[in-house]
C-alpha cells in the first residue's frame, strides 16, 4: 500500500526556496503541494519555475489550506515569529528558517503555543543533520581527539545579495544571519549550554553588525569561538581541537566532506556527497511528523531559545561598545 506522502506548503519566494524544493522532492515522504506570497503573479512566476500547481496571493489562504500538513517558512527575518504564529493558529505544523525569533521573548512564546495546540515546530538548522556532523559527533563521543578544548568558526558572506540585511529591523546584519548556525551546532556537538558570551561588532552607519567575533564556554569549559564577516574573503571554517588531534569541516553547515588528524596518523577524510544538504533535515521533519512528536529531539527548542538569549545578550554587548 502507497503511504501518504507529509505535504508541504511554502510560505515566500526566497531564493533558498530552490534548494528546499529540491530537498523535499529527494526526501523519501515528501511533497511540495503550495506556495504563496504577497503577491499573486509573484507566487505564480515561482511556482512555474518549480512546477508547484497550488498558488496563494497571501500567506492566510496558505495557512488555511487542508491539504497541507507543515508550512514552511524562509521569509525577511523579522517576520519569522509573525509568519510561524500563523501557520500555528491555522493548525499548521511548522518549519522555520533561522533566526528563528528576533528575540528570546518570541522563540518562547511559539514553542509554548505550539506545545498547547500538540503541533510540531522546528528552527530550520539543516547542519545538525549532516553525516558529516553526525560522523564527527561521533568521534568527539568516542574522545578520538582527547578532551576538546577549543572550537573556532569561522563564516565569510561578503556578497550578502539582498538589501535588506542592512536593516537591524527586518533582522540584518552578520549575528542575525548565520550567528544560530554557529550556535546551534556548537550546542549539538558538546551536548552543553553555552555561556559567558562575550562579543563585539564592527557596524554600520545605520547599525547593522557588519561583522561580528565573539567567545563563549561551554559547561565542561571547551572555549567556542565565533567570527561572521561581511567585509572580507576569508574562510568559512570550523576547526575543532582537542589534546590528541583536530578535526577541520569548511562550510561545516553544509558540508559533505571533513578532515580528521589525529596527532601522529595519517589524516583521514570524511566524505558523504548529496545533492541538496536539507534533504537529511526534511526526513527528520517527517520522521517527527509520522511519529506524532511535536519536538525535535535533535534541533532542540532549548538550542533555539538559547540561541536567541545568547544573540540578545551579544547585541547589548554591541551597542554598548
Amino acid at each position: 500500500m502507497k503511504l501518504r506522502k507529509i505535504r508541504y506548503g511554502i510560505m515566500g519566494t526566497a531564493r533558498i526556496i530552490d534548494r528546499f524544493v529540491g530537498a523535499v522532492r529527494a526526501s523519501e515522504k515528501g511533497e511540495v503541494r503550495a506556495i504563496a506570497s504577497r503577491s499573486l503573479e509573484k507566487a505564480r512566476e515561482r511556482a512555474d519555475g518549480l512546477g508547484i500547481y497550488t498558488v496563494y496571493g497571501s500567506y492566510e489562504d496558505l495557512a488555511k489550506d487542508p491539504d497541507l500538513d507543515v508550512i514552511y517558512v524562509p521569509t525577511i527575518n523579522h517576520a519569522h515569529k509573525e509568519n510561524a504564529m500563523l501557520a500555528l493558529l491555522n493548525g499548521k505544523h511548522v518549519l522555520v528558517e533561522k533566526p528563528m525569533t528576533l528575540s528570546e521573548k518570541d522563540a518562547r512564546e511559539l514553542f509554548d503555543y505550539a506545545r498547547k495546540q500538540n503541533l510540531f515546530i522546528m528552527e530550520a538548522q539543516k547542519s545538525l543533520f549532516l553525516p558529516v556532523t553526525d560522523e564527527v559527533k561521533g568521534i568527539l563521543q568516542n574522545q578520538e581527539l582527547g578532551k576538546v578544548h577549543l572550537f573556532e568558526y569561522t563564516i565569510s558572506i561578503p556578497e550578502v545579495g539582498f538589501r535588506w540585511f542592512y536593516d537591524r529591523k527586518s533582522g540584518g546584519g552578520a549575528l542575525y544571519g548565520s550567528g544560530n548556525y554557529i550556535l546551534a551546532h556548537a550546542m549539538n556537538l558538546t551536548e552543553e549550554k553555552l555561556t559567558k558570551a562575550t562579543g563585539l561588532a564592527t557596524l554600520s552607519e545605520e547599525g547593522v553588525d557588519l561583522q561580528c567575533a565573539f567567545v563563549l564556554k561551554s559547561e565542561n569549559g571547551a572555549l567556542i569561538e565565533g567570527k561572521i564577516t561581511t567585509m572580507v574573503q576569508a574562510d568559512s571554517v570550523l576547526r575543532i581541537f582537542g589534546e590528541k588531534g583536530k578535526i577541520e569541516i569548511h562550510d561545516f553547515w553544509k558540508a559533505r566532506e571533513a578532515t580528521v588528524e589525529i596527532y601522529g596518523e595519517s589524516v583521514r577524510k570524511i566524505s558523504h556527497p548529496v545533492e541538496f544538504e536539507m534533504v537529511y533535515e526534511v526526513d527528520h521533519v517527517n520522521a517527527c511528523l509520522e511519529k506524532g512528536l511535536h519536538e525535535s529531539r535533535v534541533m532542540k527548542s532549548l538550542y533555539s531559545i538559547e540561541s536567541a538569549k545568547i544573540t540578545d545578550d551579544l547585541w547589548a554587548q554591541f551597542l554598548k561598545a
